[in-house]
Formats: C-alpha cells, sequence, structure tokens
C-alpha cells in the first residue's frame, strides 16, 4: 500500500490525467458530429449546431 505521502504526491496526477480524459472524449464526440451528413440531422428533426449545443451542455 503505498504511503500517505505518495497519494497526496499522485492525487493530483490523477486528476489531470482524469481531465485530460475528460477533454479527449469530448473532442472525439464533437469530431464525431461535425463528422455526420446533414441528411442524419434532418431525418432526426435536429440541426448540428443543436447537436453539438446539447453536448456542450452537457
Amino acid at each position: 500500500m503505498p504511503s500517505p505521502n505518495a497519494r497526496s504526491f499522485f492525487h493530483p496526477v490523477g486528476r489531470f490525467m482524469r481531465g485530460a480524459a475528460e477533454t479527449i472524449e469530448f473532442a472525439r464526440k464533437a469530431h464525431a458530429i461535425t463528422q455526420t451528413p446533414d441528411d442524419v440531422f434532418a431525418a432526426r428533426g435536429t440541426t448540428r449546431q443543436a447537436a453539438l449545443r446539447e453536448l456542450i451542455d452537457q
């Protein structure tokens, strides 16, 4: 088991990695939305802008 000092040292690193992973996931979703054809959004009854706003609001 790591010492308390080691845990307190690595905690910010873990938060950084978690934040980086969340940012990458957001970018992947946004990229997928931008690559989706317009007719898909028309079939859903929405727009690309609305889908991006919904992603941002999550």
